[in-house]
């Protein structure tokens, strides 16, 4: 059996914490429609459509199964920004508009983008996810803050709303939402989306390889994706 580390569930900070404390009144929507494809930027150590067998320090993994189980996941967007946006890059805030100090600039270690990859992939079935994009959010009352572009350090804040939809009787396959790149770019929301392994399509070679296959964040198209990312950020490759 896979030893993982334990899970980190408590907030740093429970009287400044921006999340919400209850799993809003969320509904399942149909998605990963036929024909449509999604992004992935995965770690060179799992295949292109392997789960993530519950390893990381996400926004909503890893989690547990109501019996213990570490859950399994992928994270996919709709085009190649979010889908780094929301895994390498994940940890790294767009530049504040607050008064004070400049801060330094955040980095990103060159190594990492040597074992990452980021790939065009479509389902091979559709799925019903929780939908937390940005209508269904206001329709909540729930503000993007509280859920879906908290900092970092609150992850373990919003991995215990993920678990509580992974617990859900309805069973629904993973969660859909809007990518942080809005606040970036102030282009249309893009749809992202992160799966549960054991309710989704977690066999190896499942899913239908789309374009050109995988390509490394190291060099080329994929290293120029990255630089220009870093640079919307503020942040630095070294």
């Amino acid at each position: 059996m896979t030893a993982f580390p334990p899970l980190e569930l408590d907030c740093p900070d429970p009287a400044g914490c921006p999340v919400i404390d209850r799993v809003p009144d969320w509904a399942p929507v149909g998605a990963l429609l036929p024909g449509q494809v999604w992004y992935r930027a995965y770690d060179g150590q799992f295949g292109r459509d392997e789960y993530n067998p519950g390893y990381g320090d996400t926004r909503f993994a890893p989690i547990e199964s109501a019996t213990g189980r570490r859950v399994p996941t992928m994270y996919l967007a709709a085009d190649e920004t979010s889908a780094l946006l929301e895994t390498i890059f994940h940890t790294v805030d767009a530049p504040s508009a607050a008064p004070g100090p400049p801060l330094a600039a955040p980095t990103v270690p060159e190594g990492k983008l040597r074992s990452w990859l980021v790939t065009a992939l479509e389902s091979p079935t559709p799925a019903q996810l929780a939908d937390f994009r940005d209508p269904a959010l206001a329709a909540m009352g729930v503000e993007r803050p509280q859920l879906i572009t908290s900092p970092a350090e609150h992850y373990p804040c919003t991995r215990r709303i993920a678990t509580a939809v992974h617990h859900d009787p309805r069973g629904v396959a993973g969660i859909i939402w809007h990518s942080r790149q809005a606040e970036l770019t102030g282009h249309d929301p893009v749809e992202t989306v992160v799966l549960f392994g054991d309710r989704h399509a977690s066999g190896r070679g499942q899913w239908i390889r789309k374009e050109a296959g995988s390509r490394n964040l190291f060099e080329g198209r994929g290293r120029d994706l990255a630089e220009e990312i870093a640079a919307r950020l503020g942040a630095r490759i070294v």
